[in-house]
């Protein structure tokens, strides 16, 4: 039976219709499975972005905490809590995300466990910093709690990553072999399309369709994570060719390094390094590692643009192909700078702590020490166990006990200590003296104080109050003595008054009544007995005067200098009459003095100028005064007489020292005596200058404020 050609040809148009039906569901088929595979490939890498951020905001907690207790500052927690606050919305994503991964799931389950008891640990060494102190915070059990916490929490999501990366393999290979799977697909559905152009043309226009909404579906997952990249700001991530050129970079490299993106992609990451890490090969050195490991993590100095320096923290992974081939690398960096200054300033504390002299204590409210520096130890010689053991006041003398709880609380009500002096014991059982300033801290509940051992002072103070106890019993002695010096004084002036002037009376007497009878030699003799007799009344008046001198009161007001001179000038007329004295005196300064006492200075100064200038004519006598700038003026009385030789010059101003014999010059070597006196007793100075037959010069110096020492 033959088939007509209209069955053939319908026969013929439904084979083919059946087989470009077939060719089309395998396409379509095809196309559905590859998008699957790449959406697939998409959430895989959205996961362990997740699993990255969520590891990286816990991270990020420790970090704030660890700058928390090193510093103190709330800037720290307020980090912290923000980035606690971003774990949820992470841990939910990834409960979501992995909802077909049974064993995923679970391992989200944990992983929230664990960063909730990692965050419950760093809470509570927080609590302890703020309870207990630094010392506390870092000991060893909360240090390795946080520790233990932080590796619990990396070691699972790293599990959970791998277990990521093992599905991205098989996706990536899965997608492989469905891409090849298309292309037989195609290259068979082309061999059918030149016998069905029309069916095969729509057929691909429709896979193409396909391809295009796979291709920008995987496009939009990149853009978005590249963006999600580049919005971190706390971060500075690189992505390295694998020659170490930069080829991404984003707004957190920018803000710490200070490269613009389009100032260093295509430049090599070693730029970062300073010239002695360059020297060490440290970039080579971690991309060495980095590229054998997979991982790598660095810590040091890098310079920004501008040539400054920070302390980072460097974390670089090595990028590979499912087949293994390294593809480049990505590098995380991270300002470390403030938490590297906090770590030296606690440092540099530390180190004053331990090796401070003065003794440092952190007292509690409860009377117990908390932390002693080893000064304690040095100085008293308790081991610290045996005094944080036993409260503070069991080493308070039993005499300062009251007065060193009152301090404690004044202080703990808010009150400061400036300055404080008690008594410990010494493990020896001696006692010493410590001066304490001190404050408190009412929300630790603790007072810090320093104290200084004043136990030298304190023994010198003691010795200085005996001997000014044994002064003032010397002073009352002396006052007694010289009382009974004046009182034997004027005694012996009167005794010695009256045979002088019984001496004086009957020398007169037998001149008058038996003069006559006399010869000449027995005239001179009384001549002689009576001018000695009325010596020894002029060195009488004049011992009484300068005894009086040390006892009489100084008082201090504005003096006409030039009045003084004038006046002893004028009352030397009896003994410059008939001589020719040239006088010089200049215009003299006001001064501060006992005029009285000032005057009798001037008159024996001028009167030994007149007396020793006898020999010549003319006389020439110059007064005048010097002002060096240094708070007193300087008077001098310079003359052309006989002068004196300096050698001796150590006696003018002694009692009864006089450079030139009796027969010579009279005068009774109490005035030169007299003028050191009264200056000293003023808070001047006093001395000469001269040259045999050369003249003399005597100088004397007067503060300009008026003051009186003690002679």
């Amino acid at each position: 039976m033959k088939i007509p050609v209209e069955n053939k040809f319908l026969a013929g148009i439904v084979v083919i219709t059946l087989a470009l039906g077939g060719m089309g569901w395998l396409c379509f088929r095809n196309a559905v499975e590859f998008i699957t595979a790449q959406d697939w490939v998409n959430h895989t890498y959205v996961v362990i972005s997740k699993l990255e951020l969520a590891q990286a905001f816990v991270s990020e907690s420790d970090t704030q905490q660890r700058g928390y207790l090193l510093t103190g500052n709330p800037k720290f927690l307020a980090a912290r809590q923000a980035a606690i606050a971003q774990l949820p919305a992470q841990l939910d994503g990834l409960a979501t995300l992995t909802s077909d991964n049974p064993t995923q799931q679970v391992a989200v389950k944990r992983l929230n466990r664990l960063i909730q008891e990692t965050i419950s640990v760093m809470d509570d060494r927080i609590a302890m910093y703020q309870k207990s102190g630094l010392p506390a915070a870092l000991a060893r059990e909360p240090m390795e709690k946080t520790e233990t916490a932080m590796s619990n929490v990396r070691d699972l999501t790293g599990q959970m990553r791998s277990t990521e990366e093992r599905l991205l393999v098989q996706r990536r290979a899965l997608s492989t072999v469905i891409g090849r799977r298309t292309e037989t697909i195609m290259i068979a559905w082309s061999l059918i399309a030149i016998f069905l152009g029309w069916a095969m043309v729509i057929l691909g226009r429709r896979d193409l369709k396909l391809r295009a909404q796979a291709e920008q579906q995987l496009q939009q997952n990149e853009e978005r994570f590249r963006l999600m990249i580049a919005a971190i700001r706390d971060y500075a991530i690189i992505r390295l060719d694998p020659d170490g050129r930069i080829t991404s970079w984003n707004e957190g490299a920018q803000r710490i390094e200070g490269y613009a993106s389009d100032e260093i992609v295509g430049q090599h990451f070693s730029k970062f390094y300073p010239p002695d890490s360059m020297e060490r090969g440290d970039p080579q050195r971690l991309m060495a590692e980095a590229t054998e490991t997979g991982h790598c993590e660095d810590t040091g100095w890098r310079v920004r643009k501008d040539g400054s320096t920070f302390w980072a923290n460097v974390v670089m992974t090595a990028l590979r192909n499912s087949e293994g081939q390294l593809l480049g690398f990505v590098k995380v960096t991270r300002d470390l700078t403030e938490l590297r200054k906090a770590e030296q300033a606690r440092e540099e504390r530390d180190r004053y702590y331990e090796l401070s002299r003065e003794m440092i204590c952190v007292l509690g409210f409860d009377g117990f020490f908390k932390s002693l520096n080893p000064a304690w130890k040095w100085t008293l010689g308790f081991a610290p166990e045996e005094m944080l053991s036993r409260p503070f006041v069991e080493f308070v003398h039993p005499d300062d006990r009251p007065a060193s709880l009152a301090e404690a609380e004044k202080l703990m009500n808010g009150g400061e200590t400036i300055y404080f002096e008690n008594r410990l014991v010494c493990k020896d059982g001696s006692w010493r003296w410590f001066a304490w300033s001190a404050q408190a801290d009412g929300e630790q509940k603790v007072i810090y104080g320093t104290g200084r051992d004043i136990t030298e002072r304190k023994l010198g103070q003691e010795k200085i109050e005996k001997l000014n106890r044994d002064l003032q019993r010397h002073a009352a002695r002396l006052e007694a003595t010289n009382k009974e010096l004046e009182a034997f004084s004027y005694s012996v002036s009167h005794d010695l008054r009256a045979p002088l002037r019984h001496i004086d009376g009957f020398v007169k007497m037998l001149a008058k009544q038996s003069g006559e009878k006399l010869d000449a030699g027995g005239r001179r003799y009384l001549d002689i007995i009576a001018d000695s007799a009325r010596r020894m009344g002029v060195l009488i008046d004049d011992l009484l005067v300068f005894s009086r001198m040390s006892r009489t009161e100084l008082r201090h007001k504005k003096v006409s200098t030039d009045s003084l001179v004038h006046e002893a000038v004028e009352g030397l007329q009896t003994e410059t009459a008939g001589r020719r004295i040239h006088w010089n005196v200049g215009a003299l300064p006001e001064v501060d003095a006992d005029p009285a006492m000032l005057q009798q200075v001037w008159v024996n100064l001028i009167s030994n100028a007149v007396k020793y200038t006898r020999p010549r004519d003319p006389a020439e006598i110059q007064i005048g005064y010097d002002d060096p700038g240094n708070g007193e003026y300087i008077f001098f009385v310079h003359d052309n007489g006989v002068g004196f030789d300096m050698q001796y010059a150590h006696k003018l101003f002694g009692v009864f020292q006089r450079l030139h014999r009796s027969e010579e010059f009279d005068g009774t070597g109490i005035g030169l005596a007299n003028v050191s006196r009264i200056v000293h007793r003023h808070g001047g100075r006093v001395w000469a200058e001269a040259k045999p037959n050369a003249g003399a010069t005597f100088y004397f110096s007067l503060p300009k404020k008026p003051i009186e020492m003690k002679v």
